[in-house]
């Protein structure tokens, strides 16, 4: 078939990559160079990079594909970096080596200058058997004078030629393996060519042998018919003088001999170049064969690096298509498994659907026919409450030991309230209770198997969390989850809940679908309502007064919005016009803020949004002139002061202004043209806001009627910033009994009188120091310094977040830094402080190295920095001076040293010894002086009085390190009183026991202050307790009686000591501390016990 009845006709060719298959449709007549550019239109490929692969080799450039039906081809994709490599020129045998399956031949000239080497190779061929044709001619003659013109220009143009291609073979740009055919092939042609040469050479040889011998043959013939002629004599015989025909004969013979010696010498002389000749051919002729073995082994070496590559070439592309094969099986598995899953999902799930229309599984998934389990927390929360938190789980999920729930501090919980958000709950985490069995690795299979039957569960948990939220119609309880392993907070649907068995309390349920950290937030609540085509009218759930219309056609498709609420109540505005006179003494008053969120910020026809707002009270009800004259009112004589917030004002009858607000993306209102409004009643008390761009959020200012609106945006920005801060007091009180013992309470202004009375109930009847009024944020941080003489006697944490409904306060004990200091004051004194951070304005001057008043201040600039909102001065009494101890007498009957031997054994030993205590007394070493005085001092008395006084008297004198009761023991023994010795003894034994006593009771005692004090042992008191297997109802009546955690902690010990009476140890109680890892105060006690 002919190119021309090609061209109309198209086969698909398939052409496989690395990552895919691509079918190509061509024409039957295309060639590779059109296959490549149809593989760049489709895959957007370069030519450049495209290497089309056929059974391993390459095909070229121009080359024509193969007719056959299903073709297959392999295209190899080269980087950008190989194809700038190949088109400089640059070679590398190693990675053409490691490469050799990747590419072909890249550089057409190389192939061209190796065609032509062969095609040169050829022709030099036919002239080498054109040579030997002439070395075989029967014309010897003839022979002999080509032969040196024929081998001078044959061999030259041969070694010319040779050496030309020699170096465009060396500098040849090869990429791969793939292509060595065609070096195979210029190998076996030079090959080829040395074979010939090897002939012609042989040849020649023999021809150059056939000649010599000729020669050598005419040469003996020629000398040996001189010898037998005897011409030498003749020859060398001068010429005579002889006739005329003689001498010309003579000289006719003389010049053939002449000619005949030059020929022999000329025979000679070229038989000397033949042999000349022929040894160089014979040299030449070794190193051909030399040369030929050489290519030999390159054509062989060639081969079988070809022979590798296309092995290698195979193996690879059988890999690729093992693993090609080995991944579609596997997506197959993976799919089929898919299907399978999904099969089983969607069976139970149409059998669950059948089953919930019946009342049994409507019973059975009710959370309120569900397992209860109760967590508590021990002296953890912030408002009252007597749990912590009630999970409902569906039966066999969890039990109770399963979960552990504790508390999370707000600081460490990265919870970001927003600007109207308020924390009413406390911060708790539900987490899986490690496994007593195991620990490690054991653990952590443990909780993590819960973590997914949980979260694997049919229904998902219910959990019941306490909060304080009061009772407002503009806000909604919502319950933010953070899941375990996450740092994202998430906001889960929640409605409140009652329980039979807790009726007062507050509880909201949510449906976590895992357990995590959970808080309870109010926040403004959420209206969603959707328009139709229709159009409509839908009124806000907060404000009834506040609605949003669109009439017809407004909305193309069914769309969907929210709409949120945030209500400015008359107080607000009455009290930031106090707080704020320079910049909101224009306000009269203000509209709720609303907020819209629909898909699109731009809407194709204008809605109505009815918005109230308080009309001017101050504005006259009727016309001045349809009042008598004598009935106008008069100004009355109060004070403006006196006049609540509406009353009337002279300067308001002029009339007053309406502005529309709308809040930017960077925070700031701003006065905006871009929405219409309209009142909607004689009152004024309603507007309609007509718009078709949808703000974040607008607002309605009504204001006198000479304000601009610059001064507008002021009073906006300034009451916005109002509405989201708390205006709060600081209180400090000590208790009456122990004025170490404060409380530093943050408490709104409109709970301070509850505050107050509640504080005095927990024993703090001291005076108490107040703040002024300061401004804090929802959630903000407060830092308590100290400064002065005072500071806090233990450890306690200092930064505690503000909340408007649970407690901001922070219970310490305080003491003395220096107790000599401030002795011109009868008490020592300090001072508390309360920071935040906040923005600062500080001054920017020019030179920081001269002093600041000759500095030169460049402006002013706001940086990030703490800010002090208050100070509180703190007293702490003095104690009462130590009046001077009186000189203390020794008595007659008392004995100052504390041990065995006291008064009473005295007595008991004066009343039993007789007439022996004088040599009792010699044995004692008291001096005779002294027994001598005993005896006047009672003279005509009895012994007893005497005896007495003398066993004091040696009591006295003896020293401290000396062992009493030995030397009195020692001393008995020697006049003959064993009785009294078993006595001393008995009376040492009881003793022991009664010191050993007092000392564990007095031990015990100063541990129970130690761990009282200790801020671990404060805190996880309940876990000591616990372990000191204290019962739960003792632990309640004690938390019920006592109020202050240090109270609560040594009454807890104190009852464990009476309950375990004599088991009640130091060991023991170290042991309790060891258990829960206390190390610090093991630590302290261990040394209490050692020391």
């Amino acid at each position: 078939m002919d190119t021309g009845s090609k061209e109309g006709q198209t086969r698909m060719i398939h052409v496989q990559t690395e990552t895919k298959n691509l079918d190509i449709s061509v024409d039957l007549a295309c060639n590779v160079q059109g296959l490549k550019e149809s593989i760049e239109e489709v895959e957007g490929i370069p030519v450049q990079q495209q290497e089309i692969i056929l059974n391993g080799k390459e095909l070229n450039h121009g080359e024509d594909l193969p007719q056959q039906d299903e073709l297959t081809l392999q295209l190899v994709v080269k980087s950008d970096s190989n194809v700038e490599e190949s088109a400089a020129g640059n070679f590398s045998t190693e990675a053409a080596e490691e490469e050799y399956t990747e590419a072909d031949f890249e550089d057409s000239t190389s192939l061209d200058k190796v065609d032509s080497a062969n095609q040169d190779l050829k022709e030099k061929d036919n002239e080498t058997a054109s040579v030997n044709t002439g070395l075989d001619s029967p014309n010897p003659q003839k022979a002999d004078d080509g032969v040196d013109s024929l081998i001078s220009d044959h061999y030259q143009t041969l070694t010319d030629m040779l050496s030309k291609r020699e170096e465009e073979l060396a500098s040849g740009h090869f990429k791969s393996y793939t292509q060595l055919s065609v070096l195979q092939q210029t190998a076996n042609h030079i090959s080829s060519h040395m074979k010939h040469n090897e002939d012609f050479l042989s040849k020649m040889s023999k021809a150059l042998e056939i000649t010599m011998n000729s020669l050598s043959k005419l040469n003996k013939r020629i000398i040996n018919k001189i010898e037998e002629e005897h011409l030498q004599t003749w020859l060398s015989t001068p010429i005579t003088s002889q006739d005329a025909s003689e001498q010309s004969k003579s000289r006719d013979l003389m010049a053939k001999a002449a000619e005949l010696r030059e020929a022999v010498a000329a025979s000679e002389l070229q038989f000397a170049a033949v042999t000349k000749l022929c040894a160089e051919m014979e040299v030449n002729t070794a190193e051909a064969q030399q040369m030929a073995v050489n290519a030999r082994i390159a054509a062989e070496e060639a081969a079988r690096k070809v022979e590798e590559a296309e092995k290698a070439a195979r193996e690879k592309a059988r890999v690729e298509e093992e693993k090609r094969q080995k991944a579609k099986e596997l997506e197959k598995r993976q799919q089929e498994e898919e299907r399978i899953r999904l099969e089983k999902e969607a069976k139970r799930k149409a059998e669950m659907a059948e089953l919930k229309g019946t009342p049994e599984e409507q019973e059975r998934i009710n959370p309120a026919n569900w397992p209860t389990y109760t967590y508590r927390l021990q002296n953890a929360n912030d408002f009252d409450a007597s749990y912590s938190c009630i999970i409902r789980a569906l039966p066999g999920v969890l039990a109770q030991d399963d979960v552990t729930v504790t508390k999370v501090y707000q600081l460490e919980s990265k919870l970001q309230l927003e600007n109207n958000d308020e924390l009413i709950s406390n911060i708790i985490q539900l987490k899986p209770s490690l496994s007593s069995d195991g620990d490690g690795d054991d653990a952590s299979i443990s909780s993590r198997s819960l973590e997914n039957i949980v979260a694997s569960s049919e229904e998902p948990l219910s959990v019941l969390l306490p909060h304080c939220a009061p009772r407002n119609t503009s806000k909604e309880i919502i319950v933010l989850w953070k899941p375990l392993h996450s740092l994202t907070w998430q906001a889960i649907d929640a409605k409140d809940c009652n329980i039979e068995s807790v009726k007062d309390a507050k509880l909201v349920e949510c449906r976590p679908t895992g357990l995590g950290v959970f808080a309870v937030v109010h926040r403004l609540k959420t209206d969603k309502f959707a328009f139709t085509k229709k159009g409509g009218k839908v009124f806000s759930t907060v404000d009834g007064r506040l609605c949003v219309q669109c009439r017809p056609g407004a909305f193309r498709v069914n769309t969907p919005f929210s709409m949120q609420i945030q209500p400015v109540e008359l107080a607000s505005v009455s009290d930031v016009k106090v707080r704020f006179p320079d910049e909101c003494s224009d306000l009269i008053s203000s509209s709720p803020i609303v907020s819209l969120q629909f898909p699109s910020s731009k809407l194709n026809r204008p809605i109505s949004i009815i918005t109230p707002i308080p009309a001017n009270s101050a504005k006259p009800k009727r016309p001045v002139t349809a009042v008598p004259e004598k009935e106008k009112p008069k100004s009355s004589s109060r004070p403006a002061s006196a006049f609540g917030l509406g009353s009337y004002s002279k300067e308001e009858e002029e009339g007053d202004n309406l502005h529309l607000l709308a809040l930017t993306n960077n925070g700031y209102w701003i006065v905006t043209d871009e929405m219409e409004f309209t009142p909607q009643n004689k009152k004024g008390d309603l507007i309609s806001v007509n718009t078709t761009v949808i703000p974040n959020k607008y607002w309605l200012l009504r204001t006198k009627a000479s304000t601009s609106s610059t001064k507008a945006e002021l009073i906006a920005n300034t009451l916005y910033d109002y509405l989201h801060k708390r205006v709060v007091q600081f209180i400090i009180k000590q208790k009456g009994d122990d004025p170490t013992d404060i409380v530093l309470v943050c408490t709104p202004t409109l709970k301070f009188d509850r505050t107050v009375r509640r504080l005095e109930d927990e024993g703090y009847s001291e005076a108490m120091k107040l703040s002024p009024e300061v401004f804090v944020r929802e959630g903000q941080k407060i830092e308590i310094k100290f400064r002065g003489n005072l500071q806090p006697d233990e450890d306690v944490d200092l930064v505690l977040p503000y909340n408007s409904h649970l407690k901001t306060q922070v219970n310490m004990y305080i003491a003395e830094i220096d107790k000599y200091a401030q002795k011109s004051f009868s008490s020592y004194r300090g001072f508390a402080q309360f920071y935040v951070e906040g923005l600062v304005t500080r001054e920017i001057y020019e030179d920081n190295d001269k002093k600041r008043g000759d500095r030169k201040s460049l402006g002013t600039e706001e940086v990030w920095d703490t800010i002090m909102l208050s100070e509180l001065l703190i007293s702490l009494p003095k104690p009462e001076p130590e009046a001077p101890k009186p000189l203390k007498k020794a008595k007659i009957n008392l004995v100052s040293e504390a041990g065995p031997i006291d008064d009473n054994l005295l007595k008991q030993l004066s009343g039993d010894l007789g007439d022996e205590w004088k040599m009792l007394a010699t044995h004692l070493n008291v001096k005779k002086t002294r027994i001598q005085s005993i005896m006047r001092n009672h003279v005509n008395c009895e012994n007893e009085p005497a005896i007495y006084e003398m066993l004091l008297t040696w009591v006295k004198r003896v020293p401290r390190s000396l062992d009493k009761v030995k030397v009195l023991c020692d001393a008995l023994r020697a006049v003959g009183r064993l009785d009294l010795v078993e006595d001393v003894r008995d009376k040492e034994y009881d003793y022991k026991e009664l010191r050993a006593e007092q000392l564990k009771e007095n031990l015990l005692k100063v541990i129970f202050v130690k761990i009282a004090q200790h801020p671990a042992g404060l805190t996880r008191y309940g876990e000591i307790a616990a372990v000191l297997k204290v019962s739960d109802e003792e632990l309640r009546n004690i938390e019920n009686e006592y109020s202050n955690g240090r109270e609560r902690c040594i009454k807890m010990l104190e009852s464990w000591r009476n309950e375990a009476g004599e088991s009640a140890s130091p060991n023991t109680l170290l042991r309790a501390v060891k258990y829960l890892r206390l190390t610090d105060l093991a630590g302290e006690i261990r040394r209490m016990i050692t020391y």
